[in-house]
């Protein structure tokens, strides 16, 4: 199922399955780096092909992978009735914070009750 936005509970119901998928993509990106280092190049094309693919998984669902390395996503969302989204990386147990489209990362600000997120509810 594709989302055009999450709300919350939707992001962090999803957030065990895209914790899966970034181990998955790491480890296949690092393998594709190996693979060029060894001179494998068979290899380079199957982890590449890896790595598209579960890109795929994640944008087909209205996920957006930010940067592998740092493990970090945006969900889509409406936030104080403007696009904005729920930003979450690799290192935090849960989602916690977010930012309006035009603030980018540098504009995270920790979820409190005074935001307003379009719910599906």
């Amino acid at each position: 199922m594709s989302y055009s936005y999450f709300d919350l509970q939707t992001a962090r119901e999803l957030l065990p399955w895209v914790k899966e998928k970034l181990k998955k993509l790491k480890t296949a990106e690092i393998n594709a780096q190996d693979a060029l280092i060894n001179g494998k190049k068979e290899y380079i094309r199957l982890y590449s092909i890896e790595v598209e693919s579960i890109l795929k998984e994640l944008t087909e669902k209205g996920i957006i992978v930010r940067d592998v390395e740092m493990g970090l996503v945006d969900f889509p969302a409406v936030i104080n009735d403007r696009p904005a989204y729920l930003c979450w990386k690799a290192d935090e147990e849960d989602i916690m914070y977010w930012h309006y489209v035009e603030e980018g990362f540098r504009g995270r600000k920790r979820i409190s009750p005074r935001d307003q997120i379009l719910s599906y509810q």
